[in-house]
C-alpha cells in the first residue's frame, strides 16, 4: 500500500514537473547572504494604483511579479505562497478586509525566502526550490496549488473543480499548460494517504483508562452502653438441726449355765448351745 501510495506522488510530481519548467526570473545574480536582503526594495503599497496587489510590491532581481485571475467562481480571503524549504505557510498576503474577488485580476508579488526567513538570492536555488500557493475561500474552504511555476509563465488563471484548485497559463515557450490532471492526482494521493493513516489509527489498541471509584466512607454507628443492671438477693440461711442418731443397742449373749457334766443340759445330748 505505501509503496503504491509513494509511487502515485512521484507520478504527480514529474507530471507538474512537466507542466512548465521552473527557471529564475530574468536578470537574477548571484547574491551573498549579507546582500540577498539589500536587492530588494519594497515600494509603498498605498498608492492608488490600476490593479490591486497581492503581496508587497517590490522590485530586484529576486522579485517573481505575475498576473492572477480569479477565475474559480469564489471570492479569496487568503493567499499566501510557501517556498519547500519552509516548514509552514507564512501569513496571509493579502491586507486586512481585503477580498480577491471572482473575475478580478491582481499582481502577485512575491519574494522566494528560506526556512531563515531569508530572501533566496542564487538563481540555482530559485530554481531547485518547489513553490505551495495556499488559497482561502470567502467561504472557509481551502486549496492548495502544488509546484508553482514561477519561472516559466508572466501571468495565470486561477481555476476550481470542485474542491481542486489549478491554474491554467501560456509558458515562456508559448505552450498552453493546464495542471488540473496533475493536482487531480495529487488529491487522490493525499485522500488514500489520509485513508491509510485512518485505518492504522483504527487497528492501534485503544487503551481505556478504568474508571475510579472514589470509596464511600460510611461512619459506623454509634454503639451505646448499657450497663447492666445489678440486683442484690439477699442469701437466705437455713438452719437444719442435725438429725441425732440413737446409739445401737447390742445384747451381750446370755452365758449358758455351766453344768457338772461337761458343759451340756440335761436332756439336750449334746446339742449346740442355742441363743
Amino acid at each position: 500500500m505505501k509503496k503504491a501510495i509513494a509511487t502515485l506522488t512521484f507520478i504527480a510530481a514529474l507530471t507538474l514537473a512537466g507542466c512548465g519548467k521552473v527557471t529564475p526570473a530574468a536578470d537574477v545574480e548571484p547574491a551573498t547572504t549579507a546582500t540577498k536582503a539589500a536587492s530588494i526594495k519594497i515600494e509603498d503599497t498605498t498608492s492608488a494604483d490600476k490593479m490591486k496587489l497581492i503581496g508587497d510590491k517590490a522590485t530586484g532581481t529576486s522579485v517573481f511579479a505575475i498576473t492572477v485571475d480569479n477565475k474559480t467562481g469564489k471570492s479569496i480571503k487568503g493567499f499566501t505562497v510557501k517556498s519547500g524549504s519552509e516548514e509552514k505557510f507564512p501569513k496571509n498576503m493579502l491586507q486586512n478586509d481585503d477580498t480577491f474577488l471572482k473575475n478580478e485580476r491582481r499582481m502577485l508579488y512575491y519574494v522566494p525566502v528560506n526556512s531563515e526567513g531569508y530572501a533566496i538570492g542564487s538563481s540555482d536555488a530559485i530554481a531547485n526550490e518547489e513553490y505551495l500557493i495556499k488559497i482561502d475561500f470567502s467561504d472557509d474552504k481551502s486549496a492548495v496549488l502544488h509546484q508553482f511555476p514561477f519561472g516559466d509563465l508572466e501571468g495565470c488563471e486561477l481555476h476550481l473543480d470542485k474542491d481542486i484548485a489549478y491554474i491554467e497559463y501560456t509558458s515562456k515557450s508559448d505552450q498552453k499548460v493546464s495542471t488540473k490532471e496533475a493536482e487531480t492526482m495529487i488529491a487522490s494521493v493525499e485522500a488514500e494517504n489520509q485513508a491509510a493513516t485512518e485505518a492504522d489509527k483504527d487497528d492501534e489498541p485503544v487503551y481505556t483508562q478504568p474508571v475510579y471509584d472514589e470509596p464511600i466512607y460510611t461512619q459506623p454507628a454509634t454503639t451505646q452502653y448499657i450497663a447492666p443492671a445489678t440486683a442484690y438477693i439477699e442469701p437466705t440461711t437455713v438452719y437444719i438441726e442435725p438429725a441425732t442418731e440413737a446409739p445401737a443397742l447390742t445384747e451381750a449373749p446370755t452365758e449358758a449355765p455351766s453344768s457338772p457334766d461337761g458343759g451340756c443340759i440335761a436332756g439336750q445330748g449334746g446339742g449346740a448351745l442355742t441363743w
